[in-house]
């Protein structure tokens, strides 16, 4: 569980030297210099980032979990990964089924380039989806203005102070 989660965090190729045949010793050795470099204050005995990543990893894994056929530990959903990604977001906008909209959550992260997030229950069971969001590192979903309607797209926008219909028009 150590390792796993950090293809969230690391940069590319950062992880290349990790590989199931190294030794338990070689394993803490690797994850150690992964901390060690990002430690916000050398010299004393926390790691506040690695620390807060895994509580990161721990919460995602209790309020995201996904049940059903293809069950997901939460830090595998997409809620969770962008949680474990980017911390606890500033703000969310909630909304329930309405119509052919169904359950949808934004998340808005005001810190560095003010990034935002869509996500839709299309099952219906809480296994919400990531359709939308200005992170280049998120792909997204074609159609997610289809998928989420008119007026929820409308309402989304409004939250976020964008125009998200002339967005996906693009």
């Amino acid at each position: 569980m150590a390792r796993a989660p950090l293809d969230y965090i690391a940069e590319s190729q950062e992880l290349a030297p990790w590989s199931k045949d190294l030794s338990i010793v070689a394993k803490r050795r690797f994850l150690i210099s992964f901390w060690t470099q990002r430690d916000p204050t050398p010299g004393t005995d926390k790691n506040e980032r690695r620390e807060s990543f895994y509580g990161a990893i721990d919460y995602a894994n209790k309020a995201f979990k996904e049940g059903g056929r293809n069950a997901l530990l939460g830090w595998h959903s997409d809620r969770g990964r962008i949680y474990a990604r980017n911390g606890a977001p500033d703000e969310v906008l909630s909304r329930q089924q309405e119509g052919r909209a169904p359950r949808y959550e934004v998340w808005s992260y005001a810190r560095g380039k003010g990034s935002y997030y869509i996500f839709a229950d299309r099952s219906g069971f809480g296994a919400f989806t990531l359709i939308r969001s200005n992170d280049l590192k998120e792909p997204g979903l074609p159609g997610w203005a289809d998928l989420l309607g008119g007026p929820a797209v409308a309402d989304a926008g409004r939250w976020l102070g964008r125009d998200l219909a002339s967005e996906s028009r693009r």
